[in-house]
């Protein structure tokens, strides 16, 4: 994977920060926007299950200031998860059974990368974080158009999700224990066309959730794996959709 010269311009990390993008609609949807409008190259992004967060927020502006135009839609509708639904069964069943779920997810997706190729797109990669990685992923294997797509210390990926996924990939596991499933999937990725894009990662050595709300950036050595993280999504989304 090449090194390109826009993603050496990356700064580091603030523990304090205050979004540069904009709030906005998309329909019926409330959305967050970023980076330069009319932009060739758009990023759709799929946040965690805490929803909207400055962390996520800092991410996808950088990423803006790089040259790609970044959509984040609310797809929760204002309603995340909490830490405490995280140790319901009950509540996970019904929330990965309905909102979720790919299906309550699938026509935001369509209508947010319909709206980035509108907006001047001609390629377009989507970034899903955590339980968005997942659903990011079955993006990856049903969606037409995209170009490729990254996945940030994704939740409930199994060995049968790569074997469909249409695009290159660029994964960072959080859990050593979920190595030996990563490689074999990409083992599998990398017969594939466009295997060599394919990229694995492991940052098996910070917490759960550390580019996301969980991530406390004021601990140095979290922000500066935070930046490794941003280092390879620029790398990674510039060699894929090229200016």
């Amino acid at each position: 994977m090449s090194f390109s010269g826009a993603s050496s311009n990356i700064p580091p990390v603030v523990a304090n920060y205050t979004a540069k993008g904009e709030h906005g609609k998309l329909g019926d949807i409330d959305c967050y926007f970023t980076g330069k409008k009319g932009s060739k190259r758009g990023i759709f992004v799929n946040y965690d299950a805490f929803r909207y967060h400055p962390n996520v927020f800092q991410i996808c502006d950088i990423l803006g200031s790089l040259g790609f135009y970044v959509l984040v839609p609310d797809l929760f509708r204002g309603k995340p998860l909490t830490v405490d639904d995280l140790g319901n069964p009950k509540v996970m069943e019904e929330f990965m059974g309905n909102r979720g779920s790919w299906k309550a997810s699938k026509a935001y997706y369509i209508q947010g990368i319909e709206y980035l190729c509108n907006s001047g797109a001609t390629s377009v990669g989507i970034l899903g974080f955590c339980w968005g990685g997942k659903v990011a992923l079955t993006g990856l294997q049903e969606l037409n158009g995209l170009v490729g797509g990254a996945i940030v210390h994704p939740a409930m990926v199994t060995s049968d999700d790569f074997g469909k996924v249409k695009t290159p990939l660029l994964a960072m596991p959080f859990n050593d224990k979920d190595m030996d499933m990563f490689k074999r999937g990409f083992a599998e990725l990398k017969t594939k066309s466009f295997g060599t894009q394919c990229r694995l990662e492991s940052f098996v050595d910070v917490v759960y959730g550390f580019c996301g709300p969980r991530g406390d950036w004021t601990d140095p050595t979290i922000a500066k794996r935070v930046n490794d993280a941003i280092q390879l999504l620029a790398t990674f989304f510039n060699d894929i959709m090229p200016n």
